[in-house]
C-alpha cells in the first residue's frame, strides 16, 4: 500500500462496480479511509469485501439514492461526523437515461437530470 492518502478520509459515491469500485481500491492503496455508497446492496458489499481484503479500510451504506436530498446529505453528514469530517469527496455516481434529444421524453429528461445533476448539487 502507497502512504499518498494516509490519514485522508475519502467519500465515493458509486462505489458498487465499475470506477467507483476501482476508485474505492486505489483510494485505498494509497492509505485513505474509505467511505462509500450506492443504489446496489450485493455490489456494494463486495466492494467494501475486496477493499478489505487489500488491508484497507471501508465502510459503505447502501441503497443511498443521492438523487434525494435528504438521503443525499445525511450520507454525507453521517459519514463526517463518524471520522470528524473528510478530505475528498469523489462523486462518481450517475444514472442518465440516453436518447437522442427527439427521441427523449419529458420522464427521461427529468429522471436523467436528476440522477446526474441533482445529486451532484445535493453531495
Amino acid at each position: 500500500m502507497g502512504n499518498r492518502l494516509a490519514g485522508k478520509v475519502a467519500l465515493l459515491t458509486g462505489t458498487a462496480g465499475g470506477q467507483g469500485r476501482a476508485a474505492a481500491l486505489l483510494f485505498a492503496r494509497e492509505g485513505a479511509t474509505i467511505v462509500g455508497c450506492d443504489l446496489k446492496v450485493e455490489s456494494g458489499r463486495e466492494t467494501v469485501a475486496m477493499v478489505e481484503a487489500s488491508g484497507g479500510s471501508m465502510t459503505s451504506t447502501e441503497p443511498v439514492d443521492l438523487g434525494d436530498s435528504a438521503e443525499a446529505r445525511s450520507w454525507i453528514a453521517e459519514a463526517a461526523a463518524l471520522h470528524g469530517g473528510f478530505d475528498v469527496l469523489y462523486n462518481n455516481a450517475s444514472l442518465p437515461r440516453f436518447a437522442s434529444i427527439a427521441e427523449m421524453t419529458d420522464e427521461d429528461w427529468h429522471y436523467t437530470m436528476r440522477n446526474e445533476l441533482d445529486l451532484m448539487f445535493y453531495t
